[in-house]
């Protein structure tokens, strides 16, 4: 039986892969410049958001993972159909939106969290990230697909 991959850009399962190919430079450049986008604009948010809201919780890195969800899920539905090209979607959603937001720093944060016994704290931060993150995911989804930015 064909092996079937994930697609990192649509986010499903493609037919089977014949043989590994070379990734163009052109993908590789559209990942790395959308990626160092990304986290300049993540750091940027993380230090206005712990500025504004200067309390013992990681506020910033949850303002951009949450930004990030709803930007995700109004871009999927956005780009749904579209002539978009390929190294376009690589530069949105791998590069930019995958250097804007952060798994490995919002794991740490948790972890740290737990390891100064600050359990309560921790425990809301993984249910406010992953529930609202998840949510907001569907709610950009839903909100593009009722509005007309995105011409069929």
């Amino acid at each position: 039986m064909p092996r079937r991959t994930p697609d990192p850009v649509a986010g499903a399962l493609q037919g089977p892969v014949a043989q590994p190919t070379v990734i163009p430079m052109l993908k590789i450049l559209a990942i790395m410049t959308g990626g160092g986008m990304g986290a300049a604009c993540r750091y940027s948010l993380f230090m206005l958001v712990q500025r504004l809201l200067p309390v013992d919780f990681p506020a910033g890195t949850l303002a951009a993972n949450l930004l990030g969800s709803f930007a995700i899920g109004f871009l999927w539905r956005g780009f749904e159909g579209s002539r978009i090209t390929n190294e376009w979607r690589l530069f949105i959603f791998t590069g930019f939106l995958g250097g804007f937001t952060t798994f490995s720093t919002f794991a740490r944060e948790a972890t740290q969290l737990f390891k100064v016994g600050d359990w309560k704290t921790a425990f809301i931060y993984l249910a406010v990230s992953n529930i609202l993150g998840v949510g907001l995911v569907v709610a950009g989804y839903l909100m593009a697909r009722r509005l007309v930015f995105f011409p069929r």
